[in-house]
């Protein structure tokens, strides 16, 4: 079961309703096993033998094991009794449906079926390409097949499709029944043949019924022809394009076309047993030749018995377009079968990739057997490259008839894209599509080609070319042009290297060793000589123009004559060398039949050369045609001339025995052929002649005892013979070491023996001595160093034949024999002086070697040797070449990249030139890939679907390595043109530009290819350092930011073009990198503003590169200049340094500091990332103080740092004062905290910032350019160090940065020891002055900047108030006069910007302090009132919108000045100039003349918008206003406003203007003197309105303490009575609120005294006029005993920290007896009469303030009082009864009986109380429930008459309301009746 029951559930009695789905979890196994051997069969042969493993775990599933999945007849077959019944179906029924089984079982058994029988049927068509399989076995896979077809039949008997696969089946097995039996029930299916004519509704069924015809007329059954079924059949024809898809299975035999017998022909004659049968495996004459050699040499021996060849049936040649078609129809099917499954394929994401059809290896076919299924394991060597479709196809392409839109599937397309499909001008060419993507990388191409070859044509060099040249190289197949084909040949031979590309090649390219292929000497101690000798033999492999060998012409024809005559087997071999040797001239051998032929005739010389010999004799003697024996005669000699020949190869590794062997057969061959060619009867200048010659001598100089003089006058003498003879050269494509005749073989022939002792002497030489290497080969390789030829177009050789007469004959026949002999001997020959170079170090000549060696390659690409030679060979040795050029690339590139100061020391001129040259074509080749790679990538070219070209195919592999070679050839060629323009400096007038722009262009192009990754980013790592190298080219980041992007993904963003995505993997921006590029990209910050900045990627680029430099160390130099500098911004300030500093006189102490980071400093570095975290945090909107200062001290941070290394830097000093100015206007702008408490710090802050302003004005005196921008920066800095001087004179500062208190020095005088100020203090003045100073300097360079003005009017004003208080006469002869003050504020008002649109408020500063200072210079008689009207009115805020008015008096001029700032005020909008207000107020009010109504005026103008009704203060900033000023104007505010309520005696906006005040204590300037006037304001005006007069302490100094106890208690139950009023006691309870809320805030002493005095008017004027006995009846009552008994002494309560709680028997815990101390056992002291200050101070604040009761137990309904009931008559009258619970007052309550009320406040006061002012921290209660209110306190009249019993009915007396249930007046509410 599949299901399970949790271990927390208990399980039911019922288990019925569980439910089994096992079936569905194992029929879901089935289906994905099913879909994985389905995915594997769809995916070709290659995966055939994992396909046959699927299909057999699919069949071993459960599944295949349900009764319902066997057959019916397989039951019946296994219970033969259930023939008869109904069962079968029952059981069917059953199994299908009750058991819940799902409909698909049925179905995946007919598709496991149906794709298993195709499977086998796949697998026999992929045998059947690679060899015939027998009859047997294959009717074996045919009867599994048509088993399977039957099973699946089976399951659903509806497929037309399958009935006709069953019956092609039984037609190859030869059983027509089985034939027409399935077509026949294809054709009827469900149709009713009886009631009419019947169209064939399927072309599955149409083709059936064709077929069925076809059976029916070769069995001639014209009745079954007669049936109304065939009718459509008979009467009409099917096309032939349809007849030709017919056979389902064409590959398959069929033998029922025609009547006879049912098995195929005879297997033909039969073979007795005195013949050998030879079994050749493949039908080639390079395997009978195998075969046949096999046979001659085998242990058996030889026989003379005949033989019999049996070769392999004969396939019939398969095109590629059936291949694909097979193909197609295969997939047809699968894709067909997998339509019908329910559950779909999970598909790979990756397309499946089609394999193409294989050529059969001479391996044995490996043979998986699976379920009836037997699969050829796919070869590894694939000689095909057919191109297959992939998986994914349209529906026409599948076969799959299209249905609409409305009836498929698929979503409905949109009516607007139906329409444009339909309406559209006609499909565009899909080509043309997409060569408009590769537009862009095509005109990348043609930028840098005619670039790169403008500045190579300056040099003389043309090899690059246009790219058109390229393109049209690289589009033309077979040129005719000799000049294209020479240039050009290497290009197209690259192109179809990547179209062909497959193992072959990759294994060339992969395996090539490049040591090898350019001839290290390191290999072997011969490997000179070997490639001397090796490549001076033979010349090169051209182009074979005669046809390639027919592997299988004629085969059969040869066996059946052998079979025919009786052969043994030296005569079938002999008949087969015969056949085979008559193509040694007319075709061209592959490798392996060259072998064959080889082993055939060196293992059968004997029998060979007795039989030809025999042959030509008895031709000889006949008189008969001799022609082809002699041919064949030559042939063979030549032949064991090429095998002698490779033997004796210095590198051969034959044994001595062979050698000889093979000796004297060429001895005895040569001694035949020169018998043959003397009794000739022909001319002896023929052909045969020539060849007989050339190879007599070619044996003749092979001899060892043959000297060299000889052997040169040999060949010479053939070299003339053949000049005479003027025969054509003579080719024999077949022979490896004579592949030509001709004069120029001969003439390399002699040049080689006469050059071989010098270079056999070279290659042996030591090579411990280096220089004799040198020595030697200097002049053969370099003719230039023995002799200075005419300049020619040579590459590495001498220009001219005929050099300097002093050249050595020898010397110039070695050139002769290096122009004309092998290119991988001039490679080894370079390469040998190469390592003799590295062994000396001389790495530039190393270099030089390095470039020779690639001019070599390159140059070998476009000889003769090259162009000419076969397709194939050339190929290969064009991927040699690559290989070996990829290696000196890398070696060169390397050396001209790290060594590039000496490593073109030696490299001249014509050595440039030629490099050059060759790197240009080499650029042209590879080029050539990138293009064709661009064409796959767009789709352009399609790839072949093979592994090679797989995702990690090696095709991948090889166009990367080809990428990477591009990259280094772009790179040496930019050395190479640099080395180029240094050289030739005449030819470039602007060579950094050039190289610059080689560069950028060749940049951009490897760029959108994606390829300047390649070779580790070699490219862009080289453009990075020349970039830096040329930091002064015009448009310098244009140039690097790409590289930067690519390389580190940072980001300049100021380039004139936007950065592209190159692909390229980021690293890590290295210290170096950071070190080159700070200069420039310092520059790119500066060009743009700061805000600019933060917003640009420019940002992110510089943190990257500080991250990248790291944090500086810090040294002891460097630790020494911080050191002091910060003690410099601790010391006071001098104002002689101050005034020293506009000269450039004020220095601080420093050392130079020279560290890593020094360079980044002398730059600006640390400046720079200072400036943006400062233009950050300026930059951010502050709401209120928090984390946002952290970017201004990164600022600060920064500005040290670049302080330690350089303190001359005059704007670091003006930044760091900035900073410091920030941080100080942090402090103070929020609260006023730090103004009020903590003023240390902010002097400090003040005297730093005033230091570093002093430091940059004194070095911008000495350092500052004269630009614009500096005078602009200066000029801001002499504003803002002038905003701080004024800033620190006045409110809240106060000049306190300017005091010497805290620095002075121990002066020794004639009174002896004393202290004195280190120097004079900075008066006001003064700072005023100096302050105007540098407000005039800044309006220099800004003189409309209306601040400047603003401050220097003010600056003139305080000047111009406060000259009295001037000391220095020097100073107060500068006192401004009353024009400078106005024209500075007219200038101003001038300067200030207007508003822009009517949203935006305007700036009114100026205009309200004109108006102020005219109006106080009027009251102060300085200016006439009508001069001020007349001034004011030429304003553009004017009164009457600027008519003249006339001012005769002061009143006037009163009720002007009010007009003029109403008028401002209506300009203020938003009502943010508060100072406008006050300035009006305190023109109506004046404090020195107060009036009622004036007072009443001046606060309704405070009322209407700084103080609303409830006394909030709103009191805005605006913009122009300084830091902390904020605070000082709410000081003042409150003050006056305090003044104006005092004497209008406003008692209740006192109140709460005292509690707003209280509340924002971080608001105020001085806030304890606000405090402080705010609290006596309103005590006395408390003291007023209650009329309560002072010094009350007379009252209680008379009474004893019984008394006021008395009367105390009296009146505190009066207070508590809500309805009870007095003005005494409102004050009281306004006085005690007062108390709490100042909090100790001031001294509590004025409260005190009107708390003490307010009781003490209560107690004469209430408390002494309520109704109760006197205090003296009590005393007496209480003498006489008549009074109640006091309760008995109680034990004291044991609280938790009692003495008995505490003290225990640590041992077992028991608790230690205690005495008990009884309540009331002490002997009572005598009271002094009077009651002391703080008694009355408690009575008073515990009357008003009435503590909540402590929890007590709740009486039962029955014994609690209602209100109804009688009150206690102590509630009315004092009794005895008081006084007796006043003494019991320190009894606990145990019970609720018998708790006094008096007793309990006393309690819980004493209790709470520990020290006078204790009770302002009580707490206030709630209004009582009335449930819980005693009812005596309800009805105080009524009177009790059941005794003292009811005494407890007044335990709610004390529940009084505290301060939350009174309003504003201190008032309670009303008791609810």
């Amino acid at each position: 079961m599949a299901s399970f029951t949790a271990l927390n559930i208990e399980p039911d009695d019922q288990t019925d309703d569980e439910v089994d789905n096992t079936k569905e979890i194992q029929i879901e196994d089935a289906l994905k096993l099913y879909q994985a051997a389905l995915k594997l069969h769809s995916q070709g042969p290659n995966f055939y033998p994992q396909a046959a493993e699927a299909y057999t775990n699919l069949f071993r599933s459960e599944i295949f094991k349900y009764p319902e999945s066997e057959t019916e007849f397989l039951r019946i077959e296994k219970n033969p009794e259930l023939e008869y019944t109904e069962a079968v179906l029952g059981l069917e029924l059953a199994a299908a449906v009750a058991d819940g089984a799902p409909s698909t079982l049925p179905q995946i058994l007919y598709l496991s079926y149906k794709n298993h029988g195709q499977f086998i049927l796949d697998c026999v068509k992929s045998r059947l390409k690679h060899e015939p399989l027998p009859k047997p076995q294959l009717d074996y896979q045919a009867k599994a097949a048509i088993d399977n077809f039957a099973l699946a039949l089976a399951s659903d008997e509806s497929d037309a499709d399958l009935w006709r696969r069953a019956a092609r089946l039984g037609a190859m097995l030869g059983s027509r029944r089985i034939a027409r039996y399935c077509l026949e029930a294809a054709v009827e299916v469900d149709d009713d043949p009886t009631v009419a004519e019947v169209e064939p509704p399927s072309l599955e069924e149409g083709f059936a019924g064709e077929q069925l015809k076809e059976l029916l007329e070769v069995l001639s059954d014209e009745t079954a022809l007669s049936h109304p079924v065939m009718a459509p059949y008979i009467k009409r024809i099917m096309p032939k394009f349809l007849t030709k898809h017919m056979d389902p299975y064409p590959f398959l035999p069929n033998t029922i076309r025609s009547l006879g017998t049912d098995t195929p022909g005879s297997e033909g004659p039969e073979i007795t047993e005195s013949r050998i049968v030879i079994t050749v495996e493949d039908r080639t004459w390079t395997a009978l030749g195998d075969k046949l050699c096999e046979s001659y040499i085998s242990p058996q021996g030889l026989s003379g018995t005949g033989i019999v060849i049996r070769l392999p049936a004969e396939v019939a040649h398969t095109t590629e377009s059936d291949i694909v078609q097979q193909q197609l129809e295969s997939e047809d099917q699968i894709m067909k079968d997998n339509g019908t499954t329910e559950s779909p394929v999970a598909e790979s994401s990756e397309p499946a990739i089609a394999t193409p059809v294989t050529a059969r290896s001479d391996d044995q076919p490996v043979e998986i057997i699976t379920t009836t299924t037997t699969v050829p394991l796919a070869d590894e060597k694939l000689h095909s490259s057919v191109a297959l479709p992939t998986r994914k196809r349209s529906q026409s392409a599948a076969g799959i008839r299209s249905t609409p839109e409305d009836d498929n599937g698929t979503q409905k397309r949109s009516k607007r894209i139906r329409n444009r499909d339909n309406t559209g001008d006609g499909s565009l060419d899909p080509s043309s599509q997409l060569a408009v993507q590769l537009e862009g990388l095509v005109k990348a191409d043609k930028d840098v080609f005619s670039f790169v070859d403008g500045i190579l044509k300056k040099l003389g060099v043309d090899d690059l070319g246009s790219l058109e040249d390229l393109q049209t190289a690289m589009s033309q197949t077979q040129p005719t042009d000799r000049a294209e084909i020479v240039a050009n040949t290497a290009v197209r031979d690259l192109r179809d290297v990547l179209r062909t590309w497959d193992d072959a090649k990759a294994s060339t390219f992969v395996n090539g060793n490049a040591a090898d292929i350019l001839g290290s000497s390191a290999g072997s101690a011969n490997a000179g000589l070997a490639a001397f000798l090796e490549h001076s033999k033979t010349g090169p492999l051209k182009l074979s123009s005669i046809p390639s060998f027919s592997e299988s012409d004629g085969l059969s024809a040869f066996a059946a004559k052998v079979e025919a005559e009786w052969m043994p087997l030296q005569d079938v071999i002999y008949e087969w060398l015969c056949t085979v040797i008559v193509t040694y001239r007319q075709k061209l051998w592959p490798d392996s039949l060259k072998v064959a032929v080889v082993r055939i005739i060196s293992f059968v010389d004997a029998d060979i050369f007795g039989r030809l010999q025999l042959e030509i004799s008895r031709t000889r003697t006949d008189g008969g045609n001799m022609e082809h024996l002699e041919e064949m005669a030559q042939a063979l000699f030549e032949l064991h001339i090429d095998i002698y020949s490779r033997i004796t190869n210095p590198n051969s590794a034959v044994s001595y025995e062979t050698r000889v062997m093979t000796k004297d057969r060429l001895d005895r061959w040569a001694d035949f052929i020169a018998d043959v060619i003397q009794s000739r009867q022909s001319v002896s200048n023929d052909e045969l002649s020539m060849r007989y010659l050339w190879a007599s001598v070619f044996y003749a100089t092979m001899a060892e005892n043959v000297s060299r003089e000889h052997k040169v006058l040999c060949w010479s003498d053939l070299q003339a013979l053949l000049r005479e003879s003027a025969w054509p050269a003579i080719e024999l494509q077949n022979n490896a070491v004579m592949p030509e005749i001709s004069i120029e073989a001969a003439e390399r022939e002699v040049s080689r023996l006469t050059t071989m002792d010098f270079f056999f002497n070279l290659f042996q030489t030591d090579r411990s001595d280096p220089l004799a290497i040198i020595e030697t080969l200097e002049p053969v390789l370099d003719p230039e160093s023995a002799c200075q030829p005419v300049e020619s177009d040579a590459i590495d050789t001498p220009a001219s034949t005929d050099p300097a007469d002093n050249t050595p004959a020898a010397l110039r026949e070695m050139w002769k024999f290096l122009k004309t002999g092998s290119t991988s001997l001039r490679l080894f020959l370079w390469q040998r002086l190469r390592e003799a170079y590295f062994s000396i170090g001389y790495n530039t000549k190393v270099f030089s070697c390095h470039l020779k060696s690639i001019e070599i390659i390159v140059g070998d690409l476009r000889t003769e040797d090259y162009v000419d030679s076969a397709t194939e060979p050339r190929r290969h040795k064009l991927l040699m070449w690559l290989k070996a050029l990829d290696d000196l690339l890398v070696k060169s590139l390397t050396i001209a990249l790290n060594d590039a100061a000496t490593c073109f020391e030696i490299v001249d001129e014509r050595h440039i030139k030629s490099t050059c040259a060759a790197i240009a074509q080499l650029n042209r080749v590879l080029h050539s890939a990138a293009i064709f790679d661009d064409e796959t990538r767009v789709g352009l070219t399609k790839l072949p679907q093979i592994p090679a070209y797989a995702a990690h195919g090696s095709f991948n592999g090889f166009i990367n390595k080809l990428r990477e070679m591009q990259v280094r050839t772009w790179a040496l060629q930019y050395t190479m043109v640099k080395e180029a323009m240094i050289q030739n400096r005449e030819l470039f007038p602007t060579p950094d530009n050039d190289l610059a722009d080689f560069l950028a262009l060749v940049h951009y192009c490897l760029g959108m290819r994606k390829c300047c990754k390649a070779s580790n980013k070699i490219f862009l790592k080289m453009m990075k350092v020349e970039m830096i190298r040329l930091k002064h080219v015009e448009r310098w980041e244009d140039y690097l930011g790409q590289v930067l992007y690519d390389l580190y993904g940072i980001r300049l963003g100021v380039g004139t073009y936007l950065l592209e995505e190159h692909g390229c993997p980021t690293e890590a921006l290295d210290r170096r990198t950071v070190l080159n590029i700070a200069e420039q990209v310092i520059q790119l910050a500066n060009g743009m503003t700061m805000k600019d900045l933060l917003k640009h990627e420019l940002r992110p680029a510089i943190e990257r590169m500080q991250t990248a430099v790291g944090p500086a160390k810090s040294t002891p130099q460097m630790l020494h200049n911080l050191r002091n500098y910060t003690e410099y911004l601790k010391t006071s300030i001098r104002p002689f340094d101050m005034y020293r500093a506009w000269k450039g006189q004020v220095q601080v102490d420093s050392l130079p500091v020279i560290t890593p980071e020094s360079p980044l400093a002398d730059k600006g570095w640390y400046f720079l990332l200072g400036m943006i975290a400062l233009t950050k945090f300026r930059s951010q909107k502050r709401l209120g103080p928090g984390a946002q200062t952290d970017d201004m001290r990164v600022g600060a941070t920064f500005m040290r740092l670049q302080l330690q290394f350089n303190a001359d830097h005059w704007e670091t000093w003006y930044r760091l004062a900035q900073c410091f100015d920030y941080e100080l206007e942090e402090e103070v702008m929020w609260s006023a905290d730090k103004i009020n408490n903590h003023r240390p710090d902010l002097v400090r802050l003040q005297r730093s910032s005033i230091h570093c302003y002093v430091m940059a004005l004194s070095t911008s005196v000495r350092t500052a350019d004269s630009t614009f921008a500096t005078a602009e920066k200066l000029s801001e800095m002499y504003h803002e160090f002038g905003m701080r001087i004024y800033a620190s004179s006045r409110e809240p500062f106060g000049m306190e940065a300017f005091w010497v208190d805290e620095f002075e020095k121990h002066m020794s005088g004639s009174s002896g020891m004393y202290k004195k100020p280190l120097h004079d203090e900075l008066s006001r003045y003064k700072a005023w002055m100096y302050a105007a100073k540098l407000f005039k300097e800044s309006l220099r360079d800004r003189p409309n900047f209306w601040m400047n003005h603003y401050m220097l009017g003010k600056c003139y004003w305080k000047m111009y108030c406060k000259v009295e208080d001037e000391w220095d006469e020097r100073a107060k002869a500068k006192k401004p006069i009353v024009d400078d003050i106005i024209h500075a504020f007219v200038n101003a008002i001038k300067t200030v910007p207007k508003p822009k649109d009517n949203r935006q408020d305007p700036i009114l500063e100026p205009h309200y302090k004109l108006a102020s200072i005219v109006h106080k210079l009027v009251m102060l008689k300085a200016m006439e009132p009508q001069a001020g009207v007349d001034l004011l009115q030429q304003q553009p805020y004017s009164a009457r919108k600027g008519e003249p008015v006339v001012c005769r008096d002061g009143e006037d001029w009163e009720s002007y000045i009010l007009e003029v700032i109403r008028v401002l005020r209506n300009a203020d909008k938003q009502h943010w100039q508060h100072r406008m207000i006050a300035r009006v107020a305190s023109i109506i009010y004046d404090e020195n003349d107060p009036s009622f109504v004036t007072a009443k005026a001046a606060a309704h103008e405070f009322r209407e918008s700084i103080f609303t009704k409830t006394m909030h203060i709103q009191v805005w900033k605006p913009d122009a206003e300084r830091p902390g000023r904020h605070c000082v104007y709410m000081e003042r505010y409150v003050r006056y406003i305090t003044r104006i309520f005092l004497y209008t005696v406003e008692k209740a906006n006192m109140e709460a203007l005292c509690k707003r005040v209280r509340k924002k204590s971080t608001d105020f300037h001085r806030f304890s003197q606000v405090w402080a006037e705010c609290c006596s304001t309103y005590l006395k005006l408390i003291r007023s309105v209650a009329k309560i007069p002072a010094g009350q302490d007379e009252i209680f100094k008379a009474i004893s303490h019984e008394e006021f106890d008395h009367f105390s208690e009296r009146l505190t139950s009066w207070i508590g009575d809500p309805r009870m009023q007095h003005p005494a006691l409102d004050a009281l309870r306004e006085t005690v609120e007062l108390k709490k809320l100042n909090s100790n805030a001031m001294k509590p002493t004025p409260i005190d005294d009107l708390i003490n005095d307010a009781w003490a008017v209560l107690y004469q004027q209430v408390a002494k006029t309520l109704p109760g006995p006197e205090p003296s009846s009590l005393q007496a009552a209480q003498l006489d005993g008549t009074g109640d008994a006091p309760p008995p002494a109680t034990i004291r309560s044991m609280g938790p920290m009692s003495l008995n709680n505490l003290v225990m028997d640590m041992g077992n815990g028991t608790q230690i007896p205690v005495p008990v101390t009884f309540a009331g056992s002490e002997p009572s002291r005598p009271r002094k009469v009077g009651i002391s200050r703080r008694e009355v101070l408690r009575r008073a604040e515990l009357a008003v303030n009435r503590p909540p009761d402590p929890p007590r137990a709740i009486a039962p309904a029955s014994s609690r009082p209602r209100v109804s009931e009688q009150p206690s008559p102590t509630m009315i009258l004092g009794s005895n009864a008081e006084s007796n619970q006043r003494a019991a007052s320190s009894t606990p309550r145990v019970e609720l009986l018998s708790r006094p009320a008096d007793g309990q406040e006393r309690e819980e006061s004493e209790r709470g109380s520990l020290h006078d002012s204790a009770d302002d921290e009580s707490d206030l209660s709630d209004v009582p429930d009335m449930d819980d209110v005693d009812s005596s306190s309800i009805f105080p009249n009524l009177m009790r008459r059941d005794g003292p019993s009811s005494s407890t009915a007044n335990e709610g007396e004390n529940d009084g309301t505290g301060e939350e249930g009174r309003g504003e007046d201190g008032s309670s509410p009303a008791t609810k009746e």
